[in-house]
């Protein structure tokens, strides 16, 4: 397996401002992270008629973390300065518009956690898509990190 060369000054820019950073390459296996983001998802399915809204977030988190994985698997991971947008930068670089949905429920996600006011509760049916889009975007995520090797080696 070779560097991923798709979005590399995006990844150097990532890392060079300290939103990503190296990891040492025995701890460079995401697959685990994969099997979580997969559990993650049972928890936002069996959420969705209770609070829709927990559906939501915790589908985005499954998405999150299996975009986290395909970091990992590369001897990368976000940082505290660089979050949930460093991923979604570092996802859309280097796998495409495929993911650009990730942008959509990242912010999603944010008005559900810290609204500037009181707002109604999200459907079911809005929680249901976060769901398949977190089980499409893991589905891809695992067909692509075998494919995956060190960014800095």
């Amino acid at each position: 397996m070779s560097r991923w060369s798709r979005g590399e000054p995006e990844i150097e820019l990532l890392v060079a401002s300290g939103a990503l950073q190296q990891i040492v390459k025995a701890a460079s296996d995401g697959k685990p992270l994969l099997k979580r983001a997969e559990q993650t998802l049972l928890v936002a399915r069996a959420a969705i008629e209770i609070e829709p809204d927990v559906a939501y977030a915790t589908a985005y988190d499954a998405a999150r973390i299996a975009a986290t994985a395909l970091l990992i698997q590369q001897g990368l991971r976000p940082t505290s300065a660089g979050g949930h947008l460093a991923v979604e930068r570092a996802l859309i670089a280097q796998f495409g518009q495929g993911f650009r949905e990730f942008s959509t429920m990242r912010r999603r996600r944010n008005e559900i956690e810290y609204p500037l006011q009181f707002q109604e509760q999200g459907s079911a049916a809005e929680a249901d898509q976060a769901i398949q889009t977190a089980q499409r975007f893991l589905g891809t995520a695992a067909t692509l990190i075998g494919e995956l090797g060190f960014f800095f080696d």
